[in-house]
């Protein structure tokens, strides 16, 4: 049975612009300063308001903005100290950069497979990656759904590491009491044209100390130090800042996503999950316990091979066919070829890395294997639908596939 696309049908698009917006970046070329300046002297005033709301946004004391997510955890990471022949954690489940971020500081990214509940990062299993020469930990809040961030802490605690959290999806998920990114010693947003809150490009460090906060602001603007002269520069540290033009959107887009799009994704992705949940051989990325708000920037869902009777690729071509959209799911990082083959950077010691080679091969990350082979997601602009009806046309389509319809 084909399913034929109503004429209602007409999903949400990515990213969603209106006037405000068009008005924020116009203000920029109007004021004539393209760029923020430093903190003892202002240019611009967007990026420096920006990091103000942002981080009053996500409940944290310093907000720092830099070129992209990439970025983020590279500075943050570099920041932190961690550096040649180090080691970090990273969640097996994510893109590309949480993996190369790593290797861009010049340590080693040590992959951890995940939870068949949360698709994230599984935590007990990290110590079981612990070495002499880790040095801090990369969980990964897939979609926003977060990471049992206590007991990583506890971890992280016992064995003296750092803790820096992939927030890219998790821009509005909150965990017990706290938006993510304020467990850690840092989070990282990225704000890249697909994600919850977007620029096109940018990103951000968010942090609860000082003494650290000082060092990720020195690293990403060129070793300087707040409330120097501008040609002195005290530690190595390059051009990460963010432009005005960007923060001018972002202020434009945050306003936004607090008053009404945060809401409406977490509402509407609870229904969706509630609904696919009922299908036999349907399961949906699970909450745990203590999760008020989800960033949503993907939704997975995963189905079981002994019942569906399609594959990925045909469940992904029905869907499509029935007109709605639909997102690839990241490949485990183990199998990219830039890990597998061990293209890192010249110098390096990959070879006590628990990934290149055999050591690739999927048998040793069964659960991110298992998961990346037999899920679909959906991107967070469906989310943003305002009928119902939509939601069930959804389920009723999944229900379908499953059914063999």
């Amino acid at each position: 049975m084909a399913f034929e696309q109503d004429a209602r049908k007409n999903f949400p698009e990515w990213p969603q612009l209106d006037e405000d917006d068009y008005a924020a970046v116009k203000s920029v070329l109007d004021s004539g300063n393209l760029w923020c300046g430093a903190p003892a002297v202002h240019k611009g005033e967007n990026v420096w308001a920006f990091l103000e709301e942002f981080a009053e946004f996500c409940g944290a004391k310093h907000c720092i903005a830099v070129t992209n997510g990439t970025h983020a955890i590279e500075v943050a990471l570099m920041a932190l100290g961690v550096g040649l022949g180090d080691e970090v954690i990273v969640s097996d489940y994510t893109f590309v950069a949480s993996g190369s971020a790593v290797v861009g500081v010049n340590a080693v990214p040590i992959f951890c497979d995940i939870r068949p509940d949360t698709f994230n990062m599984d935590e007990s299993l990290i110590e079981s990656l612990i070495t002499d020469r880790t040095k801090a930990i990369v969980p990964v809040h897939l979609g926003g759904m977060p990471c049992d961030m206590e007991r990583i802490m506890e971890i992280a605690r016992e064995h003296d590491l750092a803790v820096v959290e992939d927030c890219a999806h998790s821009h509005g998920s909150r965990y017990k009491g706290k938006h993510l990114g304020n467990f850690g010693d840092c989070g990282t947003f990225s704000f890249q044209a697909s994600k919850v809150l977007t620029a096109g490009e940018g990103g951000a460090i968010m942090c609860n100390d000082d003494d650290l906060a000082e060092k990720i602001y020195s690293v990403s603007d060129c070793g300087r130090k707040k409330g120097e002269y501008f040609y002195d520069h005290f530690r190595y540290g390059s051009n990460y800042r963010l432009g005005e033009f960007q923060a001018a959107l972002l202020r434009s887009q945050l306003r936004k996503l607090k008053e009404w799009q945060n809401g409406l994704r977490n509402a509407n992705a609870d229904k969706l999950r509630t609904m696919l949940d009922e299908i036999d051989g349907i399961t949906c990325q699970s909450k745990l316990l203590g999760t008020e708000s989800v960033g949503q920037y993907v939704f997975p869902f995963k189905f079981d091979p002994a019942v569906s009777p399609v594959s990925k690729a045909l469940f992904y071509e029905k869907l499509n066919d029935a007109g709605i959209p639909t997102d690839d799911c990241y490949p485990p990082l183990h199998g990219l070829q830039c890990f597998k083959e061990m293209r890192g950077l010249k110098g390096i010691d990959y070879s006590k890395a628990n990934w290149g080679g055999k050591k690739s091969d999927d048998v040793n990350f069964p659960v991110v294997t298992s998961i990346f082979n037999h899920s679909v997601e959906f991107p967070q602009e469906l989310l943003l639908v305002r009928d119902e009806e939509d939601l069930a046309y959804i389920a009723k389509v999944v229900a379908g596939i499953m059914a063999g319809k």
